[in-house]
């Protein structure tokens, strides 16, 4: 049990702060030491949190977190952004009142710290000495975990009205940045939600995505760094270099009670072994703060592994990630029961779990208790050992910059590469990770070739070449088993985020030192090539089709009406050779202005001809009409939006009450993301547990199952990506058979980039290298074809495995992947891997977009497109 006791109530005058107005998002009290004792959170919200059957809303938690900040010396409340939706995104600073007015101090040490080149040992103890831990608490992450959001309010109070010596210590000792909700908007749905349907029939769980886009994938974001949540957690942890970050999150309610790390096997080899060994301790610190308070089921080293970088940003930049995963209890806030009456979770005593949980029953009580223990312990052991923290932090760092001979020296990007706007994404995912870049001022050779001037160099000795590398590097998961001869033990997440791939930049690794004249690129941006003059009357702009930044040229000349016509055939023009696929564009006002402004964004080249080409095209269909059949808490589908979205892709999204009409009066292409099957389209969300507000979601019958078909039959194109068509196998009978073994002793890709071999006269695959690698993920599938036209496939024989790990490689040995079906007038597409996956696979993201457009295209010979180019 704590030791601390619950306050009185407050005197009736205090409360009246409730209601007082804030002036500005930013608010420290700088009143008194006799200020009024702050408001509880059972006194502000009227029931303790953790209440069974019972949720604070967003809003309210965020009127008391400025409560607290208003009468509270010791608290900063600010807005530091705005989430996907808009919404304002808080940060919570903890400290006492004497270091929150020295806190440009107090940052501007750790920032020296986390870059030690040119600082002695002696000057980094004396920083250490003098400076302070900074701590960085995250809740909220998934909204649907609801005891994270609900713990936050109880840790503010504790830590702004204590007067415990551990509640000194670790304010004199400790800045704590609170993120209360890495979703805001999320946990604001979650809890309306949850709320609104109190006293009804409805589901009480919040039914579809949780953060705008990507749900339960907002945490699997952090190399790409795409959505404004991430950026601003990422912005964060570069302005304060926090020494330690703690995510708090809940579990499947049927194993331990809580885990907290040392972590599975592997970590990446690329997280300092100080940071390996400093997230143990401290997870053992903790673990032993919930046994000594009596909490029992405390897990350590199961589920969760240390590998990707998409879940853990913090640990390439000097901070141990302490993951805390609480068991979670019935329907988000009621009291989860065993099955058979006995205690919960495993029984049997081990090593990394040493007192099993006891008890029958789990509530959301004791899920906001085991939390607020997990936040206390860790405070209070980086508190006590402030300056073990700081120096081991500085050691770390020193760590970075010290070359090393088992190191890169560095990695050169060369310059002139096929797709500039991948080499500009690739290079300002590495800057926004506080990555350093140096730009080669003239030509240079390394490891035995030349570069020219324009390349660009990543050192590995500086401060984040850690997280450079990582991203940088092919990955070599290790072949680990349950048990010798065992099927795999599955990594937690994925095992390969090899950048250069994903993205289509070719990137080379130098090992051995080499000089080259640079300058440091303070802040990447686009290639400014020169725009063509006017083509006249009889010519035309041409745009290449390498980079997958084309999809943006030809939504952006959708929109503006312009002609626009794709080469069936390789041609030459103005004395360039154009490949299979390129854009040829009416020479109008309208596509000027169009192409220009994406030119402008993405760096790619557009040139122009005073006389149209005499090639086979085909013409894009004006306005294409797009569908997103996106599906009730559809991840991938929510991946999918977020990028039709940034290319600019018009589109809208395919709901029930489409099936009751003509589809194809509304589409002329449909896409499935994975994870659509066909109970999702017929029998969908059941309309009895949720209100008409998801009626978009609600099964279409059989009915519409056969209006889908007939979507095709009639001409429509369909396109189906990795389990999905499994969908369009039932629709169609498609001539093509699952190839793999579904035995995972047999076969085995959790997530890895593998070979590939592309038809690049085929439409889908027009711009695509003819090797160009692929993910390839759990739920993915190479096919045995016997009828359509193959346009990828796995190479007949050799390694198949690029990056991350691979079991039975053998078995997709020549086997398909993208497959064109006609059927009827019109055409399904089946992608066995996703090509767009979480949108790191860009690279591939051209197959999806050359397949929207191809299917309702039509043809045009060679001498006729001069004349349909002028209309």
């Amino acid at each position: 049990m704590r030791t601390w006791k619950r306050r009185g109530l407050l005197p009736a005058a205090a409360l009246l702060a409730l209601a007082l107005p804030l002036s500005s998002s930013l608010v420290l009290n700088s009143t008194a030491l006799a200020a009024p004792r702050i408001t509880t959170p059972e006194q502000f919200f009227g029931f303790p949190l953790g209440t069974e059957g019972k949720l604070a809303r967003w809003d309210d938690l965020v009127k008391y977190y400025k409560l607290v900040a208003d009468k509270s010396q010791k608290v900063l409340y600010q807005e530091i952004g705005k989430t996907a939706t808009g919404q304002p995104f808080p940060l919570l600073t903890v400290s006492s009142p004497d270091n929150l007015k020295k806190l440009d101090r107090i940052k501007e040490s750790n920032l020296r710290l986390a870059d030690p080149r040119g600082l002695t040992e002696a000057e980094a103890k004396k920083l250490t000495a003098q400076s302070k831990s900074v701590f960085l608490l995250e809740a909220a992450i998934h909204s649907t975990e609801v005891g994270t959001a609900q713990v936050i309010p109880n840790i503010l109070h504790r830590l702004a009205d204590e007067k415990s010596t551990t509640v000194s210590e670790i304010l004199d000792n400790v800045v704590l940045l609170i993120i209360p909700a890495q979703s805001p908007d999320g946990t604001k749905w979650v809890g309306d939600y949850f709320n609104k349907t109190a006293g009804t029939n409805y589901a009480r769980t919040y039914p579809d995505l949780y953060q705008k886009y990507t749900g339960h994938d907002d945490n699997r974001d952090w190399f790409m760094i795409t959505q404004p949540e991430t950026q601003i957690s990422v912005a964060l942890q570069n302005e304060w270099k926090p020494q330690v970050v703690q995510n708090l999150h809940q579990m499947g309610n049927s194993r331990g009670r809580i885990f907290i790390p040392p972590y599975l096997s592997p970590n990446d080899p690329n997280i300092d072994p100080i940071t390996v060994q400093q997230t143990n301790s401290l997870g053992m610190e903790i673990s032993r703060s919930l046994t000594a308070e009596g909490k029992k089921g405390v897990q350590w080293g199961s589920t969760y592994d240390y590998w990707t970088p998409s879940r853990q940003y913090m640990t390439y930049h000097g901070a141990p990630r302490i993951l805390v995963e609480a068991a979670s209890a019935q329907d988000l806030a009621y009291t989860y029961k065993s099955s058979n009456g006995g205690p919960i979770g495993p029984q049997e005593p081990d090593t990394n779990f040493i007192e099993p949980y006891d008890q029958s029953t789990w509530t959301l009580a004791q899920i906001v208790d085991y939390l607020d223990t997990a936040v206390f312990g860790a405070l209070s052991n980086v508190a006590k050992y402030k300056t073990e923290w700081l120096y081991n932090f500085y050691r770390t760092q020193r760590n970075a910059v010290d070359p090393s001979a088992d190191k890169p020296f560095a990695y050169v990007v060369p310059a002139g590469q096929r797709d500039p706007f991948a080499t500009y994404e690739l290079l300002n995912t590495l800057q926004t990770g506080d990555v350093e870049i140096e730009q080669a001022t003239s030509a240079f050779t390394a490891n035995g070739k030349r570069y020219e001037a324009g390349s660009w160099v990543i050192r590995y000795a500086q401060p984040y070449g850690r997280f450079a590398k990582t991203l940088l590097e092919v990955q070599r998961y290790p072949d680990l088993r349950e048990y010798p001869g065992g099927p795999p033990q599955s990594p937690y997440d994925v095992t390969a985020q090899t950048l250069p791939m994903l993205l289509g930049v070719y990137v080379d690794t130098v090992a051995k030192p080499f000089t080259a004249s640079t300058t440091p690129v303070t802040k990447v941006q686009p290639a400014n090539p020169a725009f063509p003059g006017d083509p006249g009357g009889n010519g035309a702009y041409l745009v290449s089709p390498e980079s997958y930044g084309t999809a943006m040229m030809i939504a952006a000349l959708q929109k503006a009406g312009a002609g626009t016509f794709r080469a069936s055939a390789e041609f030459s023009a103005g004395g360039r050779t154009y490949a299979p696929g390129t854009l040829i564009v009416e020479p109008s006002k309208a596509a000027q202005t169009a192409l220009q402004e994406v030119s402008r964004k993405t760096g790619i080249p557009v040139f122009s001809v005073g006389q149209a080409p005499q090639v086979a095209a085909e013409q894009l269909k004006d306005n294409t009409r797009v569908g997103l059949l996106r599906g009730i808490n559809n991840i991938p589908g929510g991946w999918m939006k977020w990028l039709f979205e940034q290319y600019g892709i018009g589109f809208n999204e395919v709901v029930a009450a489409d099936f009751a009409g003509d589809l194809n009066a509304k589409f002329d292409t449909i896409v499935l993301p994975a994870g659509i099957s066909r109970t999702d389209i017929v029998s969908g969300l059941n309309r009895d547990r949720y209100p008409a507000e998801w009626s978009w979601a609600y099964g279409v019958g059989e009915a519409g199952w056969a209006e889908l078909r007939k979507f095709v039959e009639d001409g429509g194109t369909l396109l189906a990506i990795g389990d999905s068509v499994a969908t369009a196998r039932q629709l169609a009978s498609l001539p093509i058979t699952p190839a793999l073994p579904s035995d995972e002793h047999q076969f085995f890709s959790p997530g890895s980039i593998l070979s590939q071999r592309f038809d690049t006269s085929d439409p889908v695959a027009w711009g695509m290298r003819p090797d160009t690698p692929v993910w390839f993920g759990e739920g993915d599938q190479a096919y045995t074809v016997t009828g359509g036209d193959v346009v990828s496939s796995f190479p007949k024989s050799g390694e198949q495995l690029q990056s991350g790990w691979l079991i039975g490689g053998e078995h997709l040995n020549g086997k398909a992947n993208i497959v064109k079906h006609q059927m009827g007038e019109g055409l399904i597409v089946t992608f066995g891997s996703e090509p767009t996956f979480r949108t790191w696979s860009r690279d591939p993201s051209k197959l999806l977009f050359n397949a929207i457009y191809h299917g309702p295209s039509t043809t045009v010979d060679g001498a006729a497109l001069p004349g349909a180019l002028r209309g």
